[in-house]
């Protein structure tokens, strides 16, 4: 008793009578003489407080001994003010980033009951880049978002603790599970960080994300596209990952039901969009262009007819004219709609972005047809003039 009255005055009075760096050595002696949970809490806290990294070898010499005292502790008061304790020492080590840590943080990480410990333990491991650990975080982070424990609020505390840790060590192997966790279980507030730690983490995901992209289902496709086209992989490769994702979305048609139709549909528009917005040219993407606009509903066939405008290329510009002789074929069956002049026109005025000779053919086909509406007509002589 009389050695934790001296404790409480000597920690008392010190930030008066010492200077800094003297206070460090003194609390650590303080810490070497307390008795109880509560009065190391008191004098790590002190010593964490202080913000001199020189007392971080005596904080992790603390650590060691609570993980390996954990086993002895009482359920109860005693339980929740050793994990106090815990969650002070982890917190400095991890501000001071004291690698030599990090074994006995990842002890709490296994060994904690408490979820905010283990979290902090995570968040700390992270900070030091305590990179040996990755693989094990990420593996952690991925069971959780697969099998959601019974106790949900303390497992999105350490969902929330490993994608931070993740986020901080720049792993490549936290990519995977981040981008599960932000489409998990978990609330907005751990899938919102999920997700801004993928660009963190890998700054040009194009590698992983065509492997993801062989396998997903469409909803997980439209995502990792999003996510290639805001990233910073260079521009080849999000074309790459733009057409992949447009074959994706054409191999999996139909779909089973209406709901992964309308998903894949989706997809496909999504894909060529970000052809569009890339300026994309490549000849080996007309194909694709061409069997979505055959597959799809009116909406789609319109971006797949913007699509293979920019485009600008021989194989663009041959799907082209195919399109634009069957709609006027149709149109001149006597097979008018709304729909179908819409299209007719669009594919017009996409004939004169293309700007390939070889559309002439059709076009004058267009022009020349009695049967077909004055605003076809002189679109079509529009687009004539565009491309000669």
């Amino acid at each position: 008793m009389r050695k934790a009255i001296l404790a409480a005055v000597a920690l008392a009075a010190l930030p008066l009578a010492l200077a800094a760096d003297e206070r460090v050595r003194v609390y650590a002696f303080i810490l070497d003489q307390a008795d109880t949970i509560a009065q190391k809490h008191a004098a790590a806290a002190a010593l964490a407080e202080l913000g001199d990294e020189s007392a971080a070898p005596r904080l992790a010499d603390l650590l060691d001994e609570l993980v390996a005292a954990r086993s002895a502790v009482r359920r109860g008061s005693e339980t929740e003010d050793y994990e106090r304790l815990t969650r002070v020492v982890v917190k400095a080590l991890g501000d001071w980033r004291y690698t030599n840590a990090a074994p006995a943080l990842y002890r709490v990480v296994e060994d904690s009951a408490d979820p905010l410990s283990r979290a902090e333990a995570l968040i700390a491991l992270g900070s030091m880049r305590a990179s040996e650990f990755a693989e094990r975080i990420a593996l952690l982070l991925r069971n959780l978002t697969m099998t959601p424990p019974a106790d949900r609020d303390g497992a999105e505390k350490v969902a929330y603790g490993a994608v931070l840790a993740l986020e901080r060590m720049r792993s490549p192997v936290g990519f995977s599970p981040l981008f599960s966790a932000s489409e998990g279980w978990y609330s907005r507030r751990v899938k919102e960080q999920a997700e801004r730690s993928l660009e963190v983490v890998l700054p040009d995901p194009s590698a992983e994300i065509k492997a993801m992209m062989a396998v997903d289902l469409s909803p997980r496709i439209v995502k990792s596209l999003a996510l290639a086209m805001r990233s910073q992989a260079p521009v080849e490769s999000k074309r790459e990952i733009a057409s992949l994702a447009l074959a994706r979305g054409i191999a999996m048609s139909p779909g089973r039901d209406r709901p992964e139709q309308v998903s894949l549909a989706t997809l496909r528009v999504e894909a060529m969009n970000a052809l569009v917005s890339l300026a994309d040219k490549a000849d080996a993407n007309a194909a694709l262009l061409a069997e979505a606009y055959r597959i799809g509903p009116t909406d789609e066939r319109l971006v797949a007819l913007r699509a293979l405008g920019v485009n600008g290329g021989a194989a663009a510009a041959e799907a082209l004219s195919s399109i634009i002789i069957s709609l006027n074929n149709d149109l001149g069956a006597g097979l008018v709609n709304q729909t179908q002049n819409s299209l007719m026109l669009a594919a017009l005025q996409n004939a004169a972005v293309n700007k390939q000779k070889s559309l002439a053919a059709a076009l004058i086909l267009v022009q020349n047809n009695p049967k077909l509406s004055s605003s076809i007509t002189r679109q079509a002589g529009q687009s004539l003039r565009a491309i000669e």
